[in-house]
């Protein structure tokens, strides 16, 4: 029995596991940086930007993630051709 070709695969790629749990311990860094959490570890967390930068680079990141997601979905997009 094969799988139908709209069907999405049924694993996700180790990288964008990888990549969502940078993404959520990145985010939560930043967020701890915003309520004030690194000022005494290094003067550049200390600054008032740092937590937003970490929380951006978080979310892009997680964003990231659904990269290799999509390209297993258009590699057996071609391996299957309806």
């Amino acid at each position: 029995m094969t799988p139908e070709p709209d069907t999405p695969p049924s694993r996700i790629p180790w990288l964008a596991w990888f990549m969502a749990l940078c993404g959520t311990a990145t985010t939560v860094f930043g967020l701890a940086l915003m309520l004030g959490a690194g000022r005494d570890w290094h003067p550049l967390l200390a600054e008032d930007g740092a937590g937003v930068v970490f929380l951006v680079s978080g979310i892009a990141l997680a964003g990231s993630a659904a990269f290799p997601i999509v390209l297993r979905r258009l590699a057996s997009a071609d391996e299957n051709p309806q």
